[in-house]
């Protein structure tokens, strides 16, 4: 009994501390850990979600119990336990997170939250769970970088960088501002995303019907330039047919080629 009160003074003067500005090592003040018993075996800098009374390792599916982070037990400055064969898990305050650039690359301040790989974050950009918020730019672990394939939404195979950054715990829900989209634009906005596999803001879908309708408008000049050569043509020399004719699959091949183009840029849009 005594070693749980004076736990709780500890924690009271802390968070007393902290409350009137006095200053105290980050490390000491905010790393309070609860040990949990688990099935399986986690890793620090693993992400968990709380099912009942188990831990798991996070996934898209579980992302709504979101809980916090795998540490070891030397890292918790303070742990909330009285068993053995437990993992540490931070719920509150500074840990070393693994994460992944698959849905972009992180920097300071952004948001962090579940990714379809397993115990590993990602960059928030959706309404969701939140893990915390990123310590540290991605790019500047680069040397760390570990490659990882993984499987997107529409069956394809993806790329991504894996490295362990600092991170803030705080388990909250995340509710990004982005700027409201016209109405006219909603289908189109709803057919990019399903298309992409993921949320498609505002900018890109306006970027991206720009890019379809420039390519519509070069399209419709090129057949409207060579329809009316090609009836002059045929007006003036009635034997020029096969010319004509050759002629007119050149076009085909260019509007062929500004199509390909189009949906490539639109697609490297609405994916980035």
């Amino acid at each position: 009994m005594r070693r749980w009160l004076s736990l709780g003074l500890v924690i009271s003067l802390l968070a007393t501390m902290v409350s009137i500005g006095l200053p105290v090592q980050a490390h000491a003040a905010s790393i309070v850990s609860q040990g949990f018993k688990v099935n399986d075996s986690l890793g620090s800098g693993q992400v968990v979600s709380l099912e009942g009374d188990l831990l798991k390792l996070t996934t898209p599916e579980n992302q709504p119990q979101l809980y916090g982070v795998v540490i070891s037990q030397q890292d918790a400055a303070i742990s909330l336990s009285n068993g053995t064969n437990q993992v540490q898990v931070v719920t509150s305050g500074p840990a070393s997170v693994i994460v992944s650039d698959m849905n972009g690359e992180i920097k300071t301040g952004d948001q962090l939250t579940a990714s379809p790989i397993i115990g590993v974050a990602m960059k928030a950009t959706e309404a969701g769970k939140s893990l915390g918020v990123a310590q540290q730019d991605m790019s500047k672990l680069a040397a760390s970088y570990q490659k990882q394939t993984v499987k997107a939404k529409d069956g394809s195979s993806k790329t991504v960088n894996v490295v362990i950054m600092s991170a803030v715990v705080n388990i909250h829900d995340y509710q990004p501002e982005t700027p409201s989209t016209p109405a006219i634009l909603l289908p189109l906005q709803a057919a990019l995303s399903s298309g992409a596999g993921h949320q498609v803001s505002t900018t890109r879908v306006i970027l991206a019907m720009s890019i379809l309708v420039v390519s519509l408008i070069a399209i419709f000049v090129i057949l409207y330039a060579s329809a009316s050569s090609s009836i002059r043509s045929v007006g003036r020399n009635p034997t020029a047919q096969s010319a004509i004719f050759l002629s007119l699959l050149q076009v085909v091949g260019i509007i062929a080629v500004i199509s390909v183009i189009a949906f490539g840029m639109i697609m490297v849009i609405i994916r980035g």
